[in-house]
Order: structure tokens, then sequence, then C-alpha cells
């Protein structure tokens, strides 16, 4: 644009030439800042999670993760009798036996070095060259509700070979002598009216 241009254009025309710039620059400017703000309130915005709680209470792990969840279960429980006197361990435990074996008290025989003594042969080996790390409580609590889950989803409803029933059995019988019944006096058993459906029914956190 020479000067010939800018003289036809005049003092008002110029002037509203650098307004529409400006009109431009600011437009551009707002739109950027608002598509910031539009992500961050949907970054920052609450989410429910009641659908996924739910969700994922009721997955039931694999059985190596199963296997996995009891192992830390049982080391906690160690740990926790033998420096807090089984204060959270027990709340945790109860809720385990009072769903699956229906209302018991521990037997009255049981004793700390129980918690780890006959380590059952279908579960990872401990490894005795060192200490074996103590889970956190809400690693055992999670282990507890996994647990669950499993034998909900795969307790055997039928004599069958599946490894899954089988584990199933073993869990219920191992759980069942080292914490609730006397191996040779007591039988192992679910409750009479034990429904795997309602395992995980009203289930929360058993040590708040």
């Amino acid at each position: 644009m020479d000067i010939t241009t800018f003289t036809l254009l005049g003092v008002d025309g110029l002037t509203w030439l650098l307004m529409l710039v400006l009109v431009i620059v600011l437009s551009a400017t707002f739109l950027s800042s608002r598509k910031g703000s539009i992500y961050e309130s949907f970054v920052d915005s609450p989410v429910d999670l009641s659908a996924l709680t739910t969700q994922a209470l009721d997955a039931p792990p694999s059985t190596s993760e199963l296997k996995d969840h009891y192992k830390k279960l049982l080391i906690f429980t160690d740990n926790d009798f033998r420096n807090n006197g089984a204060n959270l361990s027990n709340r945790i435990l109860a809720d385990f036996r009072n769903r699956v074996y229906g209302k018991h008290s521990f037997r009255d025989d049981l004793k700390t070095n129980d918690i780890l003594g006959n380590w059952p042969t279908w579960l990872p080996p401990l490894d005795n060259t060192i200490t074996e790390p103590v889970p956190t409580q809400e690693v055992a609590i999670t282990a507890e509700s996994k647990m669950l889950a499993y034998v909900a989803r795969n307790f055997p409803r039928e004599p069958s070979n599946d490894e899954s029933a089988s584990i199933v059995r073993s869990l219920i019988d191992d759980f069942g002598y080292r914490f609730v019944f006397k191996k040779g006096s007591e039988v192992s058993r679910v409750d009479p009216d034990f429904s795997p459906n309602n395992l995980l029914k009203n289930w929360v956190n058993p040590t708040r």
C-alpha cells in the first residue's frame, strides 16, 4: 500500500483498519484462553467414583492374583499379631470369616506362629532368606475383598476339575483351619446359608 492509498483512506480509514486488526488480535487471544479454561474445567471437575468402585469391588482377580492376595493378607496378619495385638487384622479376618463360614469365633487355640505356619503348598512360597515386606493396611483390606470376589465367582456348585474351583476349596479349607476350626475335631465348612451372590453384599472397609 503506497502513500496515495493512505491518503485516500484518510485518517478515519486508517483508524478503522487499525481497530480491525486490534479486534482480530483480541478475539484470537480470548478464544485461546477460553479453550484453556474449558480444558481445565474438564480436568478439575469432580467425578462420581461410586460406579467405578462397585465395578472394581465385584471384579474377581485371576487365580495367580488370588494367591498373591492371600499371601499378603497372611503376612499383614502375622505382623499385626506380633506388633499391634491383631487390632486391625482381626477385623479383616472376621469379615471374611463371617461372610464365608457364618457367625463363628476364631479358634481358641490360635497362636501367633500359626499365622504363617504350615504354609500352603499352593501359595507362592515365603522367602526365608529375607524378611518379607509387610503389606499396608490398604493392601490387606483389598486382599480380603478380592478373596471374596474370587470365591463368589468360582465357588464350585458341583464337582469340577477346574483349577479355580480347586483353589476355592483350598482357600476355604486353609483359612478355615488356620483361623476358625480345630483340625481333627471340626470340619471346615461354609455357612449353611452360604450364597456366593451375597458374599460382597454391603461390603465396607472392615477396619472402619
